[in-house]
């Protein structure tokens, strides 16, 4: 007997209806949703705005309307967005290795954090910014927790929406092996909304998916 795609496809959703039954919802993310259990290395220390320009605009337009100087960057990458963005500020850099070992060598003279380190996060900061990092997290809760102890003004946070990326019938995991995890746009406000208050939700780069917060802390 020959499989229609409709066949398939009702018998895919029948699938996932069950799946969803014995796999609990998890960070906000729809019952039956497979995350991974592994941590992948992203090596980004080559990118300079091809992703999350955009991002780093809006902090920047939020940075001079405000007259603010301290940013704080979680997951900065090459940290090529931070310094063209906010080289004139006062600026914090955080990421793992190899790249925290790369932007100590590189830019010796700005202040570099490792993100796994003893040291603790800056206490205070005007503006954070964690863009297209949440997604890389096995815990995303500490992470939100970690950022909640920095007395910040702003906090932008980004990620890609998975719907966009897939439809709307998509389980997990990731294509991209270096994503524990992915949220559509409701999943991701809800989440976030536990830590902080959202004060906008957004869609700022189609093409790319990007999905962007911008919190401000609890009262």
């Amino acid at each position: 007997m020959k499989i229609t795609p409709f066949f398939k496809f009702i018998s895919k959703l029948i699938y996932e209806k069950i799946r969803g039954r014995f796999i609990p919802s998890q960070f906000a993310i729809k019952n039956g949703y497979s995350h991974r259990k592994d941590y992948n290395y992203d090596d980004d220390r080559t990118y300079t705005d091809e992703y999350q320009r955009e991002v780093y605009e809006l902090a920047k337009y939020y940075l001079e309307e405000n007259n603010y100087n301290k940013i704080v960057d979680i997951g900065c990458g090459s940290a090529y967005k931070l310094l063209k963005y906010f080289g004139g500020n006062d600026t914090v850099g955080i990421d793992v290795s190899p790249t925290y070992e790369y932007l100590i060598k590189r830019y010796p003279d700005r202040k570099w954090i490792h993100a796994l380190g003893a040291e603790p996060l800056p206490l205070a900061s005007d503006i954070v910014i964690c863009s297209d990092v949440i997604e890389h997290v096995l815990d995303p809760d500490e992470l939100l927790k970690k950022i909640q102890k920095i007395n910040f003004k702003y906090l932008f946070l980004s990620t890609p929406e998975r719907d966009m990326l897939y439809g709307i019938q998509n389980y997990g995991p990731p294509d991209n092996p270096a994503h524990v995890r992915e949220w559509n746009y409701r999943e991701f406000g809800v989440f976030v909304s536990r830590y902080f208050k959202v004060e906008s939700h957004q869609i700022t780069n189609v093409w790319q998916t990007t999905q962007l917060l911008i919190c401000r802390p609890l009262d």
